[in-house]
């Protein structure tokens, strides 16, 4: 069901290139062969027939995808987004995990649960006593998961802890001994409806985070090192981070497109695509463009408190 859509609008526009190559050719060979009108007459019928034929069989084969475009615009019941996410991400996982989470909808009086065990998912009414832990969210934005339009990881994304965002969390009994990447697993594996965790960068797939717009990718934390990463993009008058803003570890930013400017510690430079830039633990490190193009960059993090 999620990924019948675009299915259907890939067979429509292949039947339209193959039909009016068809139609195309047919023409030509008449009207080479002859211009008479017989011929013409005889192309026309030819030609209303391949549609006849090409439409119903179109049809046929695409009768239950018709339900799949017109839910595409309506909204799934948190029970049905569950259902569905939840039934790919046992494909993620191992035989040996278990997990107990909860759902409530902040605009809406509803509270769902889910059990994970065995590689098996079950949905069940109001919150669990024991949950590893508690995401909220309106389901207008549980929605846009669902659909593919944002990730977890991009709606849970903030500058600060105390920053408000549109998908929330509670942490509660930990699945392993680990709690913060027991949370960052989940939500990169669960609020994801790609079988392979596709994440699409663009603008409209974004959130506003450190004041450009961001795409977390990945996080991993221990106590002796974490590992974290994000695209970004900057248009002309954001500014990805304030002077001031510094971390206790290394981090790489890496151009992919187009040019701007970066202030890493007392350094002004002019930086471009296809350039990479070392950040040392302690130094200042600002991005902006003065261009009318976006630039775009992929951040990168690691050591011990990243």
């Amino acid at each position: 069901m999620l990924y019948s859509y675009p299915n259907l609008i890939i067979m429509k526009n292949k039947f339209s290139c193959n039909f009016n190559h068809l139609l195309s050719s047919l023409r030509n060979q008449v009207l080479i062969k002859n211009r008479s009108k017989y011929n013409l007459s005889k192309l026309s019928a030819i030609i209303l027939i391949i549609i006849l034929l090409c439409f119903t069989n179109f049809s046929c084969n695409n009768e239950q995808n018709s339900q799949s475009v017109q839910s595409k615009h309506e909204v799934a019941s948190l029970d049905t987004i569950l259902t569905c996410l939840g039934n790919i991400f046992v494909n993620k996982i191992d035989e040996n995990y278990h997990a107990i989470i909860n759902f409530t909808v902040t605009d809406r009086d509803i509270a769902l649960h889910i059990i994970i065990q065995n590689n098996q998912l079950q949905v069940y009414d109001k919150l669990h006593g024991d949950a590893n832990f508690t995401f909220k969210s309106s389901l207008e934005h549980y929605n846009k998961i669902y659909r593919g339009e944002i990730t977890g990881f991009t709606s849970m994304g903030r500058a600060n802890m105390s920053d408000k965002t549109p998908l929330d969390f509670e942490l509660h009994e930990p699945v392993t001994d680990n709690p913060m990447n027991d949370l960052m697993f989940f939500v990169q594996r669960f609020f994801n409806p790609s079988p392979n965790d596709k994440v699409i960068l663009s603008r409209r797939n974004s959130r506003i985070v450190h004041g450009g717009h961001a795409i977390p990718l990945f996080y991993q934390k221990t106590e002796e090192i974490g590992v974290r990463s994000a695209w970004y993009q900057i248009n002309k008058g954001q500014q990805v981070n304030e002077p001031g803003d510094t971390n206790t570890f290394p981090q790489y930013f890496i151009i992919t497109k187009g040019m701007g400017f970066a202030r890493i510690g007392n350094d002004t430079l002019r930086v471009k695509e296809n350039e990479a830039y070392y950040i040392a633990p302690g130094l200042d490190h600002i991005f902006w463009t003065d261009s009318e193009k976006p630039m775009e960059m992929i951040f990168l993090a690691w050591g011990k408190g990243a």
